[in-house]
């Protein structure tokens, strides 16, 4: 299972630093605002790229702990769970008439 946890940690951390590079070069370069992920995937999309990388890390913190691969999975799983919750509250800042700021 230590592979399928790398594999999710390593596609989640490289959909981490897309997402960022995107989004500066779609607000730094004229006529590229159709880049932005935010714009584009929106919650839904940063909830999925948050997941990946909390899965990957919750489940190898667990697994290299010692525990059962019960324990790695329902590590996995609260790994994902924080990381999609982080997304939700520390993501995107939107202004009073929703938009993002």
């Amino acid at each position: 299972m230590v592979g399928v946890y790398a594999v999710a940690t390593v596609l989640g951390v490289l959909g981490i630093i897309v997402w960022v590079i995107l989004g500066m070069v779609a607000t730094a370069v004229a006529g590229k605002e159709s880049l932005d992920p935010e714009g584009r995937f929106g919650l839904a999309g940063r909830s999925v790229v948050a997941a990946l990388a909390g899965f990957g890390l919750g489940g190898m913190s667990a697994s290299y702990a010692g525990g059962s691969t019960l324990l790695g999975i329902a590590g996995a799983v609260a790994g994902a769970v924080a990381m999609v919750l982080v997304g939700r509250y520390l993501g995107v800042e939107e202004d009073a008439d929703g938009g993002s700021a």
